[in-house]
């Protein structure tokens, strides 16, 4: 084989090679730009503690999907913390959050602790209220959440 013939299938493959890696570029970037409408804004609530996020940078409000909301304006989903003994152990503390949908379509959220990844998912049919743990600590009675709807 010439030099030249190898030069060729050098060039050819690396033409593909390049094709493929800007291919796979496209699809990532589109992903990602899909990914940021399926979510809404995060809010934030608490326990015992400030509810509001330390983080100031939000997102851009034009990259999160908008929240569903009832024919008068009002938010369909809420979401309220407790925090509760457990029976056989009161130092042990779960802390729960109720959630509920006032509206007639059913609507997935996400609720994590604040700035955390420790998450649940909470599907909700149209009209339903649901008590679900968000987790489990010794004798903390504070806690900060967010939670956002998913598409």
């Amino acid at each position: 084989m010439s030099n030249l013939a190898l030069c060729n299938i050098l060039r050819q493959a690396n033409q593909a090679l390049c094709a493929v890696l800007i291919a796979l570029q496209i699809s990532t970037g589109s992903a990602y730009a899909q990914d940021l409408g399926k979510k809404t804004a995060p809010i934030y609530g608490g326990t015992g503690v400030a509810s509001q996020s330390s983080d100031r940078f939000q997102g851009m409000s034009g990259t999160y999907a908008p929240v569903h909301k009832t024919p008068d304006g009002q938010a369909c989903i809420s979401v309220h913390p407790m925090a509760r003994p457990q029976t056989l152990n009161p130092k042990i503390i779960d802390q729960v959050v109720l959630v509920a949908n006032i509206c007639g379509q059913s609507i997935r959220i996400e609720v994590c602790y604040a700035g955390s990844k420790d998450c649940i998912i909470v599907p909700l049919v149209g009209y339903q209220k649901l008590q679900r743990t968000l987790g489990v600590a010794p004798g903390s009675t504070s806690f900060r959440y967010q939670y956002r709807e998913l598409y």
